[in-house]
């Protein structure tokens, strides 16, 4: 009974246009709910892809850099979302920037589904189980949830779109100009966040002007609003006034100005570019995408619920589906999902009203029960069957950053200049400039190398960088092991690194090399790294190779090769009388492997009959492991 009683509706007047106690009670406790919900599918990581490009790493670099994001920049999304990052920033400044990013996406999720649970409320008449049921389950839809817990600006507009419906049915009760001036304003910023929010804005002047036709008559109060529409319009001066700043943000195109390339990227030509604007034929994928977000029954209750609640209501709706209808058909190959989701809660707001009309009809107390039930069941399907896919926390392909913190991992000399793969550098790139670990370090092109060695800044280059730095930068680079992925460069000579910390044993190996030290290092349990320092008391007359392996009693545990020192890049018979080139060398133990105490260096080149000749086999006990301390921020 106490069900029933919590939930019967009422007659539709201004005592249920906005919830009561019980209603904002229940309105928080259902923001809480889904808001775990979100806190615990947040992406929390980067694959490779999303490093190359695309809508979501470049919101977060705008929002990091207070840099203009796409085109036109979406200013105020922008800004707010460099207030949000370096808010938490301040209280948190070494944690994961990703979900902190995220987050902002989630903060206008919750402030849409909160619109919405108001526009619900009012189209149920006050029902509690119905706004609620409709408001969990578009929570758990597929788009809503994944652009509620990812970077991207879709849930605001969203937010903006059911915000302006709020502020229409507020003005046909209250009546009051200052509903229309906020009207034109929230129109308006869609001019300076996402234009497409304006599909909306045919249908509101449709509802507006039917109920007050002589509001044309008013000069004054078109041109106030005309002047509110235009205001947010001013937020271009901030994309202007940063692109002029930093002209490195420009991107591909030659422009003599920065105010030639800032009425360029207003014009958002490669936004244009990626409309797919044809006729025929129909994607199969628009109208399963439709089903499988909403359901036919939602749908079909959408439909009825808009057609039932008034004459200007169906004629606003209406409108408006068929604008963002005929937009995805004409866009079909593009985008087209992710501009239409603000019509989904619209629908939603339409079967409110059908599922009340239900909800009055006799017998009260067998429908009631029976559609709780049915709502509960939906939401809970929808629920189950969303979460693996929206859920976007700790997935297994977020190895997008991995190659940076491999080369941060490598205790980088002070103001380090770093040469790597593409996947390096973008990882690097985001680690140094996003997540503000190693802010000193910077990643380089191959080009960049000249000039990194004028400044007087070491470079390091990777060993996938390594067989092409020298033929693209024009310069006889030479190396030595930094680390074991990561080598020291010398323009036209071997660089001269410290002895410091390596166990000095002086050992001959033969063939003019000596072996002047090693040292064992470990970055944590199973994480070895051998480093070796090589000396050549004569040049050499064959390239030698070197193969170092651990042991435990006795018996070989791990094994590592180079065809050269230097990770292989600086053969030995490159060496002159005097020089010494490091080596390393990584090895990652099992679990349960028993703890090295030993280690065998190999000194051997392959005959051109497939035979090994074994220059030197030196053995030696480890009697100390130096630990390295784990990244700052990881």
């Amino acid at each position: 009974m106490s069900l029933l009683r919590l939930t019967t509706a009422r007659p539709h007047d201004r005592a249920t246009s906005w919830p009561d106690r019980r209603g904002w009670l229940a309105l928080a406790l259902f923001l809480l709910a889904v808001g775990l919900l979100y806190l615990a599918t947040l992406d929390n990581g980067l694959a490779p892809g999303d490093l190359e490009g695309g809508d979501l790493i470049t919101h977060q670099y705008a929002q990091v850099q207070a840099r203009p994001s796409n085109a036109p920049g979406y200013p105020l999304y922008t800004m707010g979302g460099w207030l949000w990052f370096h808010g938490w920033r301040w209280f948190f400044p070494h944690a994961n920037p990703v979900p902190i990013l995220s987050s902002y996406s989630t903060l206008w999720a919750l402030l849409a589904l909160t619109t919405l649970y108001l526009l619900l409320w009012r189209a149920t008449k006050g029902n509690l189980v119905i706004t609620l049921a409709l408001g969990a389950f578009y929570a758990v839809t597929y788009f809503f949830w994944y652009y509620a817990v990812s970077t991207e600006q879709y849930a605001s507009a969203v937010f903006q779109t059911l915000l302006i419906l709020l502020v229409m049915l507020i003005w046909d009760e209250d009546g009051r100009d200052r509903w229309l001036y906020l009207l034109a304003f929230l129109l308006g910023l869609s001019l300076a966040h996402m234009v497409t929010v304006l599909f909306i804005a045919p249908g509101v002047l449709a509802f507006v002007l039917m109920k007050e036709p002589g509001l044309l008559k008013r000069p004054k109060l078109i041109l106030t609003s005309g002047l509110l529409a235009l205001t947010p319009l001013t937020a271009y001066a901030y994309v202007y006034l940063r692109g002029a700043a930093h002209p490195e943000w420009w991107g591909e195109g030659d422009w003599p100005t920065a105010w030639a390339w800032f009425l360029s990227f207003l014009s958002t030509r490669q936004g244009r570019d990626e409309l797919t604007w044809s006729l025929l034929p129909m994607n199969p994928e628009q109208p399963l995408l439709f089903l499988d977000e909403l359901g036919i029954l939602a749908l079909v209750l959408g439909v009825i619920g808009w057609w039932v609640w008034g004459r200007r209501h169906v004629i606003f709706f209406i409108l408006t589906a068929v604008i963002y209808l005929v937009f995805s058909y004409i866009d079909r190959f593009g985008n087209w999902y992710q501009v239409i989701m603000p019509l989904y809660p619209l629908i939603l707001v339409g079967a409110g009203v059908a599922l009340e009309r239900i909800w009055s009809r006799p017998p009260q107390r067998a429908w009631r029960v029976f559609m709780a039930m049915a709502l509960v069941a939906a939401v809970g399907i929808k629920l189950a069957d969303v979460y693996p896919r929206a859920n976007q926390r700790d997935l297994p392909g977020d190895t997008g950053l991995v190659p940076g913190w491999a080369i941060l991992d490598q205790a980088l000399p002070a103001g380090a200049a770093i040469v790597g793969s593409v996947e390096e550098k973008l990882a690097l790139d985001y680690l140094t400039g996003v997540w503000g670990v190693r802010p000193d370090v910077e990643a380089i092109s191959t080009a960049e190398i000249a000039h990194a060695f004028a400044q007087g800044r070491p470079v390091l280059v990777t060993a996938s960088a390594a067989g092409y730095a020298a033929a693209e930068s024009g310069l006889p680079l030479r190396y030595t092991a930094w680390g074991p992925s990561l080598l020291l460069a010398g323009n036209g000579e071997l660089p001269a690194m410290p002895l410091k910390g390596l166990s000095l044993v002086g050992a001959a190996v033969g063939d003019g090399l000596k072996l002047v030290g090693y040292q064992v290092l470990s970055g944590g349990p199973g994480d070895v790294w051998v480093k070796l320092a090589l000396q050549a008391e004569a040049t050499p007359g064959h390239d030698w190779a070197i193969s170092v392996r651990l042991l435990a009693k006795g018996a070989e545990i791990a094994q590592s090769d180079h065809p050269a020192p230097a990770l292989g890049f600086t053969p030995t018979t490159s060496l002159h009388p005097g020089e010494i080139v490091f080596d390393a060398f990584a090895f990652v133990l099992p679990q349960g492997t028993p703890p090295p105490d030993a280690v065998r260096i190999i000194f051997y080149r392959q005959l051109d009959d497939g035979t090994f000749d074994n220059l030197a086999v030196l053995e030696f006990p480890i009697t100390k492991i130096t630990y390295l301390d784990p990244m700052s921020g990881r």
